[in-house]
């Protein structure tokens, strides 16, 4: 059993085994965690750790920026108080700590949130391992996704996560390539994606992901044809509408990826799933969806 101590006054970080009794130095960074289950569980987040010392806490081991990868150890509260007086070994980085403690047995008393192994995810289907987790407070946060749980030989719950950012998901969108008329349905379809993707449901990513692809289809044709306003057809429409413009040996890489996202789209239907056998759309398939929209602003050339 693991327990992590958090100075209330100076941030400082304690730990131990049977309490939070050994200072950590350096302090490791330490952020409030909050587990995304469902697309409301956004509105959890903290604004401070103030305002929310009764959530859970991680912190980081270390941090890959290749990959974009966390791993660090969570806590969830101990008991139903936010403060305890806690006698702790003397910090080396407080000078009156070590002046206190010198006539004290070398410890000294501190008032701590104490927190304990964060085994309630550990409850969770699969451990937790899918859910994503936002790290930070409500005016800072990023996104994350659990891809491992594991227990140490000190029975702390350790985690991996990835980072589950708009950097790498969809490429930034260049305004001087597109149509001026059209740049601000362009840009509100784009950030509704962007925005779906790692808060609502897979079904609901793949929907704004056609949306988004039909707005995209239909500016550029407008600025292809420099029609005065953009022709509406359905994403299937587009498709055909494309190769009968462009031929069969043209712009087929794009018709493709269109289509992708329209059978994708169609997956999410109850009525068409039962009647085709079909599976039900999954987290990697709204994954697909959105990494095919930013294949399609690559290919319309409207990325910076």
């Amino acid at each position: 059993m693991s327990r992590l101590g958090i100075d209330i006054n100076t941030g400082l970080v304690y730990e131990g085994r049977a309490g939070p009794t050994h200072p950590v130095w350096p302090t490791p960074p330490v952020c409030n965690a909050t587990l995304i289950e469902m697309p409301s569980d956004m509105q959890k987040v903290p604004r401070s750790f103030a305002s929310d010392p009764f959530g859970w806490v991680f912190v980081e081991t270390s941090f890959d920026f290749g990959p974009r990868v966390r791993r660090g150890r969570l806590y969830q509260n101990f008991s139903n108080t936010n403060r305890e007086m806690v006698r702790v070994e003397a910090h080396p980085a407080l000078h009156s700590d070590l002046i206190k403690a010198a006539n004290n047995g070398w410890n000294v008393s501190k008032e701590l949130t104490v927190y304990i192994e964060a085994t309630d995810l550990l409850l969770r289907q699969n451990r937790g391992v899918g859910l994503r987790m936002v790290l930070g407070q409500a005016d800072a946060c990023s996104i994350w996704k659990i891809v491992q749980v594991e227990r140490s030989l000190g029975s702390d719950v350790l985690l991996v996560l990835r980072a589950e950012s708009a950097l790498g998901v969809l490429p930034e969108l260049d305004p001087t390539r597109i149509h001026p008329p059209g740049f601000a349905a362009v840009k509100s379809a784009y950030d509704r994606a962007l925005d779906a993707a790692y808060r609502e449901l897979p079904t609901s990513v793949v929907d704004q992901c056609r949306n988004a692809a039909v707005v995209f289809v239909s500016r550029w044709m407008q600025q292809q044809e420099g029609a005065e306003s953009p022709t509406e057809k359905d994403l299937g429409a587009w498709v055909k509408a494309l190769q009968n413009r462009f031929g069969d040996k043209e712009m087929v890489a794009l018709r493709s990826t269109l289509e992708i996202i329209s059978r994708l789209h169609s997956r999410g239907k109850d009525n068409e799933r039962h009647k085709m056998s079909l599976r039900t759309v999954e987290e990697d398939d709204a994954g697909l969806a959105v990494q095919a929209l930013g294949f399609i602003l690559r290919e319309l050339g409207w990325v910076a």
